[in-house]
């Protein structure tokens, strides 16, 4: 009876959900700034909770292979960015956060934001020692003045840019089209 109800126990022990936890590095801003892959000061504009996103495509290496994976929780907040101590970003600049490591960010307040790149967005979380600027003394303290942010891209170029791609689509199907009609003649039924 023993050896029953020790395997009974040891499979419900082994049955449930994980639970994860946000895990932290404690440390310095020296530590953060080598952590992060960007690290900004800027004032919060906007923010867009979930579907922000149409739907992000996963792909793994076991069936069903594609999963369209969105997270309710994610949030997009926007800052105008006054300063930049580490990497290069943009006068305006969106950063992904929420879930259960969320760092909340309100509207028209300034504030330091360390940030990682995945999946091709910023990203960041409480773990990133992200702080309201008029508090963040010792990391302003740390980093010096910083250098300003680089400008927001020009639209029009690329606008030009798919002009010049449409037409050369138009172009290659005239060629197309007269090159077929050419060769064969005018068709007549």
């Amino acid at each position: 009876m023993a050896k029953i109800f020790s395997f009974i126990a040891i499979w419900i022990g082994l049955s449930q959900s994980t639970a994860f936890a946000c895990w932290c590095v404690q440390g310095s801003p020296s530590v953060h700034i080598q952590i992060a892959d960007v690290v900004f000061a800027g004032k919060a504009i906007a923010e867009e909770k979930g579907g922000w996103r149409t739907s992000r495509v996963r792909f793994e290496w076991r069936p069903p292979f594609i999963y369209l994976t969105e997270d309710p929780d994610e949030k997009l907040t926007t800052f105008e960015v006054t300063t930049v101590w580490k990497g290069k970003i943009f006068a305006k600049t969106s950063v992904v956060h929420g879930g259960p490591c969320d760092y909340h960010f309100r509207q028209g307040e300034e504030y330091i934001v360390y940030a990682k790149w995945f999946e091709g967005e910023l990203a960041t979380g409480i773990c990133m020692r992200n702080n309201e600027l008029r508090d963040a003394g010792e990391d302003l303290a740390a980093f010096g003045a910083g250098k300003p942010p680089a400008p927001n891209p020009s639209l029009v170029a690329n606008y030009i840019r798919a002009m010049i791609a449409v037409l050369l689509l138009l172009s290659l199907l005239g060629w197309s089209t007269w090159r077929a009609r050419r060769k064969y003649g005018v068709q007549r039924s």
